[in-house]
């Protein structure tokens, strides 16, 4: 195809192009929920067109057509002590400050409010928005509404749907640290309290790395010992232990997928007659506020919050300036922080 050379291209040059539609080349240029539909194929013909035309996206023009402003809303839900994403919403400020952005924050207190934010369409306001929020499936639904609308948005929590951009926790590496710990103190009956199936890829990849840690050291995985909960509060420790319990009345340790379900555990614990770390050891993970102040103090895994924040805001701008965004995940390394909750496996 021949242009006269003063003319700008369009996405209507880039569609008649690739032979594809005008919406075909939108969905894909967006990345959006619709272009997951679409064959590789017909994508890398259209960014083949967007090449050969010198297709040039103008994120200002696309900002003042949909009416977004140089913003990032950050949506964050505080439902318990279970939860440290203060300090990462703290950090998140820094960060879009530093790179020129305006933040705007809105406190997703339950379901049934966020979803009355997302019918008031605040969200035609953002250039980008920074998820973190704590409702699976209510995420998962109002994640593929941004990108149905084209806005540049991350995902600062695991299970994101298929197409969106995600910042997260190494979670897979945390497990196998935080289980090569418990061997290294002679355990070798270790339980893992992990999310229920409704966290598909969360609750694989933790027991994937807790799997790798055990096998690595010529321990056998024993899938009784995978205790999945629903409650992902103290109330999850509270009674994953006893089930824990029941599967392997000589298990010494566990590893669990947040601070406060590990002190649910080491309450539980404590209520059978077990101290802790004499005789049983827990591992928290999100280095919570309570997890220092608890007694024993709880062994943890602490995220980096301004890690996190710089290199979601970094990501976020980048989509906004992207000509054809691809999905991307980054993952945060965790460090271990060793309290009093974990000690040498007792005597028998």
């Amino acid at each position: 195809m021949t242009r006269p050379a003063q003319s700008r291209a369009t996405l209507k040059d880039v569609a008649r192009e690739a032979n594809v539609s005008l919406s075909t080349v939108s969905y894909v240029l967006n990345n959006n929920a619709h272009a997951q539909r679409i064959t590789d194929t017909t994508k890398q013909r259209v960014r083949d067109a967007v090449q050969r035309l010198g297709y040039k996206f103008n994120p200002i023009g696309r900002a003042l057509q949909r009416g977004y402003t140089s913003q990032v809303i950050l949506l964050i839900v505080t439902w318990d002590l279970a939860t440290s994403h203060s300090a990462t919403a703290m950090a998140i400020s820094r960060a879009a400050i530093a790179k020129g952005f305006e933040l705007t924050v809105h406190v997703a207190d339950d379901d049934a409010e966020a979803e009355a934010f997302l019918k008031r369409r605040m969200l035609h306001n953002a250039g980008g928005i920074l998820v973190l929020w704590d409702s699976p499936a209510m995420r998962a639904s109002y994640l593929n509404q941004l990108a149905a609308e084209g806005v540049p948005v991350v995902d600062l929590l695991p299970d994101s749907p298929p197409g969106i951009s995600t910042v997260t926790p190494d979670r897979e590496n945390a497990f196998l640290q935080g289980t090569k710990h418990m061997i290294e103190l002679g355990h070798r009956r270790i339980g893992l309290i992990s999310d229920s199936e409704t966290r598909p890829k969360t609750t694989l990849c933790k027991v994937a790395g807790y799997r790798r840690a055990l096998e690595a050291a010529g321990l056998k995985f024993n899938e009784a010992l995978v205790v999945n909960i629903t409650e992902f509060g103290f109330e999850g420790g509270a009674s994953g232990f006893p089930r824990l319990l029941q599967r392997d009345a000589k298990v010494t340790a566990a590893i669990c997928i947040n601070d406060a379900i590990a002190v649910g555990v080491i309450t539980a614990a404590r209520d059978a007659g077990r101290r802790c770390p004499e005789d049983f050891s827990a591992v928290g993970f999100g280095d919570a506020p309570i997890g220092k102040y608890w007694r024993p103090a709880l062994t943890t895994f602490a995220l980096s919050a301004n890690r996190v924040a710089e290199v979601s805001v970094a990501l976020v701008s980048e989509l906004r300036q992207s000509v054809a965004p691809t999905q991307r995940t980054i993952l945060v390394p965790e460090e271990l922080i060793i309290r009093q909750s974990t000690g040498p496996v007792p005597n028998p």
